[in-house]
């Protein structure tokens, strides 16, 4: 099979245990990448670099790239891709897991001509095991593009990419917390083709509070704007723009003890 880059971000905040079990996943698998390519965004901590050093002593496929300062997601993203060898590129978060079949189905399905190919994924706290909700979404490219027009039609941390096609919509930018939709958008707009499998080869770790910090003005102001260059680019009609803006405003706006079960819903839908 094809070759293929890993590529991760990692800040000082985030858990050493969690990363373990995240590298773990990735050399479980049936199908092992070529190259791990991890953002180091901005200062990490001894714990950090331990889990890191030890992985690279017993595996030394990776490539390492230095924030001197935290720059945020999208940016790291968009500097780690360009240090990825290989056109197929396999997107992880630090604190997630997998299936050990997800990078060979995902490869399998990107030869068939696809530029994004994502899945369904598990969305748990404390274990797979006890999941909080399955995170669907549709399966061709047409069906993806009309969810697009409300909200993120693929699941960011489980994509796998052809980097080509990444760069001809103009590589990740600076989007607070909107960096992958913004993307797809791009990406929809310059042609590419996208495709989810069917299946949960994804699990995804979150919890309440992280779910509560989506809750706000902050987080509505940026959405809004991220919403407004959709309409700038032709992607959202004049509709779109107003009811998209009109749910997030309810949403947003809801007290947060509200957040974990309003997303729970949202989650399990597959349209």
């Amino acid at each position: 099979m094809a070759p293929f880059s890993v590529l991760m971000s990692l800040y000082c905040k985030e858990s050493p245990q969690y990363l373990s079990e995240a590298l773990d996943s990735i050399f479980a698998q049936t199908v092992l990448p070529a190259e791990i390519v991890l953002v180091e965004d901005g200062p990490l901590t001894d714990a950090l670099h331990a889990v890191v050093d030890e992985c690279r002593k017993r595996h030394p496929i990776f490539k390492i790239v230095k924030n001197p300062h935290n720059l945020g997601l999208g940016p790291s993203l968009a500097k780690g891709i360009l240090h990825c060898s290989h056109e197929y590129v396999a997107r992880m978060d630090s604190d997630d897991s997998m299936p050990a079949d997800r990078f060979e189905k995902q490869l399998e399905a990107i030869g068939r001509g696809y530029d994004v190919v994502s899945c369904w994924s598990l969305i748990f706290d404390a274990s797979p095991d006890n999941p909080t909700a399955v995170k669907r979404r549709p399966e061709t490219h047409q069906e993806i593009t009309k969810l697009a027009r409300r909200r993120s039609p693929v699941c960011h941390a489980a994509a796998f990419m052809r980097k080509s096609a990444v760069l001809a919509a103009g590589n990740y930018q600076a989007r607070n917390l909107y960096e992958d939709y913004h993307l797809w958008v791009r990406m929809i707009l310059s042609g590419a083709r996208f495709h989810n499998i069917q299946e949960i080869l994804y699990y995804v770790r979150t919890n309440p509070a992280q779910i509560a910090r989506r809750q706000g003005t902050r987080y509505l102001k940026t959405e809004l704007r991220c919403m407004k260059e959709f309409r700038n680019m032709g992607f959202y009609s004049a509709t779109d723009l107003c009811i998209n803006a009109a749910i997030r405003i309810v949403v947003r706006l809801l007290p947060a003890r509200f957040a974990p079960k309003i997303f729970t819903i949202i989650w399990n839908r597959k349209n």
